[in-house]
């Protein structure tokens, strides 16, 4: 029967609909597609971005302390053995003691308890003179004046508020640690203080020199680097053992720490053990990850860092930094 003229309907027939709609899911699919592959491509940039900013920091930090190893303590010519694990108090089933003068110790591929197995940690000692930026002037050094003097195991101060801002610079629990020095810099005694009676000081160890009037006192840093035993989120830490400060993060995501230290002979090794004042340069290699996991993706690389091999093969991007930074206050 034909339509009745003027009443003509006009449409889509059902295979035409089908088709329109595969093609619109096709061009829909392709812009998600695209879009994705763009998000992705951000996210990781974005993850590369974060992880080459954390290496340059812990290295800009790394390099800083390094340079000032042996600060004012290059000076002191005994060896003396310390126990870093029994100083800052962390209760390690395996301990790490290390003789030599007190300048830079170093723990290669550590199995410490609460440390990254494989990984190494640098102690760095320095004495505190640091320029006060409000007043210009020099701090947490002193001069011992008249009356005041050591020797033994005891040290005799008039005040223990080494620079006068007001604040004590050495005690028996926190900023425990110091340095006595020759006002002609022929010799210095790097100590721990074991008690205070007063202002009169006790100890750990026996002084090698007897100091008076015009030598100089400083109070000293012990700063531990070492990247934490976190499979999630590994981090570089530091403490600073004469400020009585706890672990602090320096940066987040760092899979592998290597130190090599290169002597006064040009050779390098990997711990100075009762060579410390003949290290002239270190050699730092910082290994950093993203975040998160890249879906997808295996890390193919096996990274050469100092005397380690490491070969990851999971799915975090990763970057490497070397450094080889001078020790300008060893070997003076």
């Amino acid at each position: 029967m034909r339509p009745i003229k003027g009443h003509e309907t006009h449409g889509f027939t059902l295979i035409e609909l089908l088709v329109a709609l595969a093609i619109s899911l096709l061009v829909m699919g392709a812009i998600f597609l695209t879009f994705k592959s763009q998000q992705d491509s951000y996210v990781i940039q974005d993850q590369v971005t974060r992880m080459q900013q954390n290496l340059r920091g812990a290295m800009y930090m790394m390099t800083r302390d390094i340079q000032m190893a042996g600060y004012y303590t290059n000076f002191d010519t005994g060896l003396r053995t310390c126990d870093w694990d029994d100083l800052d108090s962390d209760n390690d089933t395996t301990t790490n003691t290390e003789q030599g003068r007190a300048l830079i110790f170093a723990v290669d591929n550590t199995s410490v308890s609460g440390i990254k197995s494989g990984t190494d940690e640098i102690v760095i000692v320095k004495a505190v003179h640091e320029r006060d930026l409000a007043t210009g002037s020099l701090t947490d050094e002193g001069t011992l004046v008249a009356g005041e003097s050591a020797s033994g195991n005891t040290i005799t101060l008039n005040d223990l508020d080494l620079d006068g801002d007001g604040d004590p610079d050495l005690n028996a629990t926190g900023k425990r640690f110091g340095v006595l020095v020759k006002n002609d810099l022929s010799r210095a005694d790097f100590f721990e203080v074991q008690s205070l009676s007063g202002s009169t000081l006790t100890t750990r160890q026996a002084l090698a020199e007897n100091y008076t009037a015009g030598d100089l006192i400083f109070r000293a840093d012990v700063i531990i680097y070492r990247v934490t035993d976190n499979a999630t989120r590994p981090a570089l830490v530091r403490k600073n053992l004469g400020r009585n400060s706890g672990y602090v993060t320096v940066a987040e995501n760092i899979d592998n720490l290597q130190i090599q230290y290169r002597l006064k002979d040009g050779t390098w090794v990997n711990d100075p053990a009762g060579s410390q004042a003949q290290v002239r340069a270190v050699r730092v290699a910082i290994l950093a990850r993203t975040a998160r996991l890249n879906r997808g993706y295996t890390d193919p690389n096996t990274y050469a860092l100092g005397n380690v091999n490491y070969t990851p093969g999971d799915g975090y991007r990763r970057r490497v930094l070397f450094s080889e930074i001078k020790t300008r206050n060893i070997g003076l």
